[in-house]
């Protein structure tokens, strides 16, 4: 029996996100946009949420142990240079994906929420590209993690 993946918001948030990541694992990741619309417009709590949402995936599917007293960081690789550059030389949202992700990872939540409010405070159209691009890598990232953990290609 196949069961549609829904395309418009539910009324549970959670059933919403896992809907717009089945998309996602489907090869329609154009589906999800809409479903995250009801985020975005709910205002910081609802936005914040998502991208907390999406990062729990991220973390907990694709969890590594670490060392005792290790943590989660940040290793950016310019393919063009062939060199290693810090995390800044990144587009602002994907910047924010990796920065809060890393932080989620490491249980620093207030991390993680100023990394949020640091993208969207300029209340610029700028600022809402930049969480947009921010949402997508998130979303990106965590269905590469599903993928990768299910063994299936999106």
């Amino acid at each position: 029996m196949s069961h549609a993946i829904p395309t418009t918001p539910q009324d549970n948030p959670a059933d919403t996100i896992m809907a717009a990541l089945a998309h996602g694992m489907t090869g329609h990741p154009e589906n999800a946009a809409p479903l995250f619309e009801s985020f975005i417009l709910g205002g910081r709590g609802p936005a914040l949420g998502l991208c907390a949402a999406l990062a729990e995936v991220i973390v907990r599917m694709g969890h590594q142990p670490l060392p005792k007293d290790g943590g989660f960081g940040l290793l950016v690789y310019d393919s063009r240079t062939g060199k290693h550059v810090n995390v800044t030389a990144l587009p602002p949202g994907v910047r924010f994906a990796a920065q809060f992700t890393a932080a989620w990872a490491n249980h620093q939540r207030d991390t993680a929420a100023a990394h949020f409010d640091a993208l969207i405070t300029p209340g610029t159209d700028e600022a809402a590209l930049a969480l947009a691009a921010g949402i997508r890598a998130l979303f990106d990232m965590a269905v590469a993690t599903l993928a990768a953990k299910t063994g299936r290609t999106p």
